[in-house]
């Protein structure tokens, strides 16, 4: 299930709004006649009807995603959104466990019947979030359905491997937790301006507490040092002063000195463990 096929490895597919929504679809019913919504959902692939919802679940749907997803193949025009199909999706993942084994079983009254012996969650959801990522990668930038069940962007094509690369553990509270906090804000779909500039803030309090325990100075010289936080200085990042610069269009300014930033950082922090244990 890992193979991507030409169109998807060479970025040359990318799905429209309404082909979204109809991987949706087919992500709804594979799921559903493999039975990983029948323990949390109470949906059963033995139902002749494809359509049937327990009504406990659409009520459920209903308040949670403010709007009615069931059917799933059959939304108004209106519904169609990235919004809804994302929540959606996001919603189903909290709903599907692998069954087990089918088994002989027997009620009290003594009726004969079968069903499954136990449910796997983890695996439910680790198989979910494989077919899901199959194709949330070819919508607009690419897009990730986490292990918490979360979707979020994967930033601009070419830009992909610095945002999911490792975070290779070195001060837990100081510097790796700012960074991991920084990339959650960052890759948030709905992250606005002043969380993406917080998201900034975070990594350059990172070059502030490896300047101030003498880090940086074993790797990097004086002028190298002063440009990282020229930027943050001089470009309305972490102070506010009216001699700063700020009459620049923020959204592609703050992806700059972001991504910069989160580079810099790989670099430094694999250079500064290096040195420290060689």
């Amino acid at each position: 299930m890992t193979r991507k096929y030409f169109a998807s490895r060479n970025n040359q597919q990318k799905i429209s709004i309404d082909q979204l929504y109809e991987k949706l679809q087919n992500l709804y019913f594979l799921f559903r006649e493999k039975d990983f919504l029948k323990e949390k959902a109470k949906i059963n692939s033995h139902e002749s009807d494809t359509k049937w919802v327990p009504e406990s679940i659409m009520r459920i749907a209903a308040i949670k995603l403010n709007f009615s997803p069931f059917p799933i193949d059959e939304w108004n025009p209106q519904d169609i959104n990235e919004e809804n199909i994302f929540s959606c999706i996001e919603f189903l993942f909290d709903h599907v466990s692998k069954p087990g084994e089918l088994v002989d079983m027997i009620t009290p009254t003594g009726w004969n019947y079968q069903d499954y012996d136990s449910y796997d969650e983890l695996t439910g959801r680790n198989e979910f979030r494989e077919y899901a990522n199959f194709f949330l990668l070819d919508y607009k930038n690419g897009f990730e359905l986490t292990e918490e069940g979360e979707i979020i962007s994967l930033g601009e094509h070419g830009l992909q491997f610095i945002l999911n690369a490792d975070i290779v553990p070195y001060d837990a509270v100081n510097v790796d937790r700012k960074v991991v906090n920084a990339l959650s804000i960052w890759k948030n779909r709905k992250s606005s301006l002043e969380e993406r500039k917080k998201a900034i803030q975070e990594l350059a309090d990172v070059f502030e507490w490896l300047k101030k325990s003498q880090k940086l100075d074993s790797i990097l010289n004086k002028k190298d040092e002063a440009a990282l936080f020229n930027i943050a200085n001089n470009f309305a990042i972490r102070h506010h002063d009216p001699k700063q610069k700020s009459n620049y269009d923020l959204n592609i300014w703050y992806s700059w000195i972001f991504h910069f930033y989160l580079a810099t950082y790989h670099a430094s922090i694999r250079m500064i463990i290096k040195k420290e244990t060689a």
